[in-house]
């Protein structure tokens, strides 16, 4: 009878332990946040494309909610020997790349970013990423 007892308290011994041991590895893994950046180039019609129809889906399904976004406007840009920017697009996408990285760099939260796109409705200002 004893070595029952013993088997049950060895159990419970083992039972505590191993739980608490998954508790902290749970409650950790469930503390981090799936990293993803996304380089893209200002006037690109298929970074544009992929941005509104594709990536916008993680806001509307919550997926934000476990997803550290990182949204960098320099895409297929060379830094050529003089040390001047060559975008793939011309200078008017390296001009409005880094206006946007000036403006992401200002308002870090890609959640209120698209919050507010939602908001605003599409001008014609906006018919070339579609």
């Amino acid at each position: 009878m004893a070595s029952v007892h013993q088997a049950v308290v060895l159990f419970f011994f083992f039972f505590v332990l191993s739980s608490s041991f998954f508790l902290t590895f749970s409650t950790t893994w469930a503390a981090q946040k799936v990293s993803l950046a996304l380089y893209y180039e200002a006037l690109c019609p298929f970074c544009s494309r992929f941005i509104v129809f594709s990536l916008s889906k993680i806001f509307s399904d919550g997926l934000i909610s476990i997803v550290d976004l990182r949204l960098v406007p320099y895409g297929n840009a060379m830094i050529e020997p003089n040390s001047t920017i060559l975008c793939q697009h011309g200078p008017s996408e390296c001009f409005l790349n880094t206006v946007e990285a000036c403006a992401i760099n200002s308002w870090p939260d890609v959640v209120m970013h698209h919050l507010t796109v939602i908001k605003f409705p599409v001008t014609s200002m906006h018919t070339f990423i579609v």
